[in-house]
């Protein structure tokens, strides 16, 4: 299939991945500010966006598959929350078209359990998945405000992520649904070793969704990861602390080419 994305015409392609109800936009400021160097790639997954619906199964190796056949390569790719966990695949199944991975407000499990205290309750997720086969829009604009805190700051936040809401329409139904099956059972504990090329996490010290303690764990993981935390930063550090988080990108960056 072929995945909506923007392409400006410049050089080194960074390739992007929006997180879960939300679409290619929410990377719009951090490319403004990254467009005099990288040819900025921001891809809308299967249902979001200007993307259409997955015509097969909607699982996170056919959403690999579809972001590896849109993507630029290689190219560095960059996924923040669900388009983090789906980079991760990408790294995996497809390593020849990934330069490095920058993995934004996520690891290698996003829901918490008995061993891994890092993540979201499983049934918060499950409460999601009610609202949206009821309502789709509510449980989109929840998720905004649990995500971004009921700071001044996170208000901030969900006042420039809500209109991306509705830029293009709601997602599909389905595509949100099954997002969030993603979400509650992938698991790359495991399979970590098998991503070789180099890895950055940015976290948020305030991440109501992947707390900041999860970087002893990723340590042991991902021995030779990168990680970062924005001090101050929810969960779209991009958005709320756009300078400090160019501040880790752009070294990361330099470094890999």
């Amino acid at each position: 299939m072929t995945l909506h994305k923007t392409t400006p015409n410049t050089t080194s392609p960074l390739t992007t991945i929006h997180g879960w109800g939300l679409n290619a936009a929410v990377w719009d400021d951090i490319g403004d500010r990254l467009k005099t160097g990288y040819a900025f790639n921001a891809i809308d997954l299967p249902g979001f966006g200007k993307s259409p619906m997955l015509a097969g199964e909607y699982t996170l190796a056919t959403l690999a598959d579809a972001v590896a056949e849109a993507m630029p390569s290689p190219s560095v790719l960059m996924g923040w929350s669900l388009g983090g966990l789906v980079a991760l695949e990408v790294a995996r199944r497809h390593p020849e078209r990934v330069d490095a991975l920058i993995v934004v407000a996520s690891g290698p499990r996003f829901t918490e359990a008995e061993d891994w205290p890092h993540g979201v309750a499983p049934d918060v997720l499950d409460a999601f998945s009610k609202t949206v086969a009821e309502d789709p829009k509510t449980a989109l604009q929840r998720f905004l405000i649990l995500q971004a805190g009921r700071t001044d700051l996170g208000r901030a936040t969900v006042k420039k992520l809500k209109p991306l809401l509705s830029r293009y329409g709601l997602p599909n139904r389905d595509a949100l649904e099954k997002g969030l099956v993603l979400l509650r059972k992938t698991d790359f504990r495991h399979v970590m070793d098998e991503i070789r090329c180099p890895v950055l996490f940015i976290l948020g010290s305030r991440d109501n969704l992947v707390s900041p303690a999860v970087v002893a764990d990723l340590r042991r993981l991902c021995p030779g990861c990168r990680m970062a935390v924005i001090d101050g930063g929810a969960h779209a550090p991009f958005i709320s602390h756009p300078v400090e988080f160019l501040e880790v990108l752009i070294p990361f960056l330099g470094d890999i080419h």
